[in-house]
């Protein structure tokens, strides 16, 4: 097997609900890790999206099959997919600042779980990103005082009083993206996410008013699916191909989660590792 390594963009707000409920205010809270209790996407909800995205393709049956096992409805659906996913982690999300639109925030916890996913897994990655998000990673940062790498004056992330620290992120900027800032992973777990108030009208009138969670566009996820790699170059072109042209560079858009009719869950994603050929 060769795990590749995937980034997703949301496009717009997101919203993969965990089914719970705070007993609160929110009525319907997203998907977290049970670690970390941070945003995430669990593996059978990034893979129902990818199917449902390969499944609305013309001639896609012999690969989706393949790929993600045969439908319930088939004769051989004891069988399983090929390929393997994991649960998506959050890796950047934006934050409100008095002087941009946003800043891209994120932690030093976020940055060295990505790099134990990357060498536990093997996965190839681009030798350079991964020194920068290394020294990266280990900028000691303090509760209470997120750190920019933008020399500007009485910067304020939410509610937190940003300070200037003197480190290139150029090397970063087409992974992590630009306008980054770096949080304790204490005040980054404590990062609300914002709230939505939905309300269902019959004839102009409320009749059911609730809220509900969301990751907010801009935000970015990282995820891996493991692949078979004792492929002959036919079964590899028919079945291999076929997934991996859909995430080059330009990335493909799909939607994820609940409420894809109001827009919610439209996301970019992208392949950042490389594929090995096998010896």
């Amino acid at each position: 097997m060769k795990t590749e390594l995937y980034k997703i963009e949301t496009l717009s707000n997101l919203h993969v609900g965990s089914g719970d409920t705070n007993f609160g205010v929110i009525d319907n809270l997203v998907q977290r890790d049970a670690i970390s209790n941070l945003p995430n996407i669990n593996s059978s909800s990034l893979k129902g999206a990818f199917r449902e995205y390969f499944e609305n393709m013309e001639n896609s049956k012999n690969l989706v099959d393949y790929i993600f096992g045969p439908s319930n409805t088939d004769n051989n659906n004891h069988q399983t997919g090929a390929y393997s996913f994991f649960e998506a982690s959050l890796l950047t999300r934006p934050v409100r600042s008095n002087k941009k639109l946003y800043f891209n925030a994120t932690s030093t916890g976020v940055i060295k779980n990505l790099l134990e996913t990357i060498e536990n897994l093997n996965i190839d990655f681009d030798e350079e990103t991964k020194e920068a998000l290394k020294e990266f990673s280990n900028i000691q940062v303090n509760n209470k005082q997120p750190l920019i790498f933008e020399n500007i004056k009485n910067v304020i992330l939410e509610d937190y009083e940003a300070k200037y620290h003197n480190f290139d992120t150029s090397k970063l900027a087409n992974f992590l993206g630009k306008d980054l800032a770096l949080f304790s992973d204490e005040d980054f777990k404590k990062l609300e996410l914002p709230v939505i108030a939905r309300n269902q009208l019959e004839n102009g009138e409320s009749k059911n008013l609730w809220y509900e969670e969301i990751v907010p566009k801009k935000s970015t996820f990282y995820f891996c699916i493991a692949k078979p790699t004792n492929l002959d170059e036919k079964d590899k072109k028919e079945k291999i191909e076929g997934f991996e042209n859909r995430f080059n560079k330009e990335g493909s858009r799909i939607q994820f989660g609940a409420n894809k009719s109001i827009g919610y869950g439209y996301s970019k994603v992208t392949k950042v590792s490389k594929w090995v050929k096998k010896e």
